[in-house]
């Protein structure tokens, strides 16, 4: 079992207030001029495009079934810490169509991906009455169109995992995303009284694995702050003593699945890479 890894020092980036901040700075770049979706993290490895691509290969009749039958078209996606929701709109430009959820405990941020959110629908009514015209014409029927994608404020440690189960996510969603949100948890200053006072990035791995489905549901997570070795340290290996973990933190267990390839660089003799990728999924833990 992978060791827990050593705690960042913490940074405004594990505060509330900055991403506050810097999403009423978006706001306002967006109002000014519509097509400034803002900043889209991780851009720079194409991290984006690169996730994206790996739930491709995913699918069942490719990759042994880890996603549902017909998963493009019914896997249920949770997106924590979502921003802008460029990882969901994303999700639904290459096809997925099954449920949507982004949440993040900044308002603004909520705010600005709804924002978006309309401004696509627009668009994509324009565009859809154009080509059902055409489809009349010709005789054809048009496809439904996937629902919106949805968003909701949620502090995913103050909260209730239970917030979040509901309806046919009742079990847990399909496939729950983490692009940067553990980063900025990890960098938190603030601390969980549950767990004796230590640094809420310890409270992480119990908070999500109620939310992904169980037997089989994927959890991904994208970090520039933790190498691959410290990512399963922290959700592998749990992150806190099994005896202060919860009932379902004992009755079920992470197990890396896959991870995403990224460009890699030598520095030193040491070979490395700017950030992390990996996939873990939800099973039954034998020692609970």
């Amino acid at each position: 079992m992978a060791s827990k890894p050593t705690h960042l020092e913490p940074s405004e980036l594990g505060t509330r207030e900055y991403w506050d901040n810097l999403y009423t700075k978006e706001l306002t770049n967006h109002a000014h001029d519509p097509s400034d979706t803002g900043t889209v993290w991780f851009d720079d490895s194409d991290a984006e495009a690169k996730v994206i691509e790996f739930l491709e290969d995913f699918a069942p009749e490719e990759a042994g079934g880890l996603l549902p039958p017909g998963a493009k078209g019914a896997a249920s996606f949770l997106d924590l810490g979502t921003g802008n929701g460029s990882l969901l709109f994303g999700l639904r430009d290459a096809g997925w169509r099954g449920r949507m959820l982004g949440v993040d405990y900044s308002r603004r941020s909520v705010e600005f991906a709804r924002r978006i959110a309309r401004s696509r629908s627009t668009t994509t009514a324009t565009t859809g009455a154009e080509a059902e015209e055409e489809e009349e014409e010709e005789g054809k029927e048009k496809d439904t169109e996937p629902e919106d994608v949805e968003f909701l404020e949620h502090d995913i440690l103050l909260t209730p995992p239970s917030a979040l189960l509901s309806g046919a996510q009742s079990r847990g969603w399909d496939v729950v995303l983490d692009k940067g949100t553990f980063d900025a948890v990890s960098l938190s200053s603030e601390t969980d009284p549950a767990r004796g006072g230590r640094r809420v990035g310890e409270s992480y791995r119990a908070r999500i694995l109620p939310l992904v489905r169980g037997g089989g549901g994927l959890f991904l997570v994208t970090s520039c702050n933790w190498t691959e070795e410290e990512l399963r340290g922290w959700f592998v290996g749990g992150g806190a003593d099994e005896q202060e973990e919860d009932e379902e933190a004992r009755a079920w267990k992470f197990e890396e699945v896959g991870k995403v390839e990224y460009p890699s660089f030598s520095f030193g003799g040491v070979k490395g890479q700017t950030i992390s990728t990996l996939c873990f999924r939800k099973v039954r833990n034998p020692r609970s």
